[in-house]
């Protein structure tokens, strides 16, 4: 093998392990950055949640129905240890 044969090996390797640990750092950053993402939705979904009931609890305090939505469905609420209201008749 003469030095040119040889020199375009060694840069072909070199290409390949430069563009392999860069293929590698980016899916890992990939990676992270949806771990990120997913943590970051779950703490909002939790936050709503959590904002949610509160809202139902302190409605529900004034003793009176508290209506709740879902799309085209309705309901009422009202809290059970109310004065006038009774469960199970």
């Amino acid at each position: 093998m003469n030095f040119a044969t040889k020199a375009i090996l060694y840069f072909l390797v070199f290409l390949w392990v430069v563009f392999s640990i860069v293929y590698i750092v980016n899916d890992v950053w990939s990676e992270y950055k949806n771990v990120e993402m997913t943590r970051a939705y779950e703490q909002g979904k939790e936050q709503g949640r959590a904002e949610t009931i509160t809202s139902l609890l302190r409605e529900a305090e004034k003793c009176e129905p508290v209506p709740i939505f879902i799309g085209e469905k309705e309901t009422q609420l009202i809290k059970i240890g109310c004065p006038g209201v009774s469960f199970g008749q």
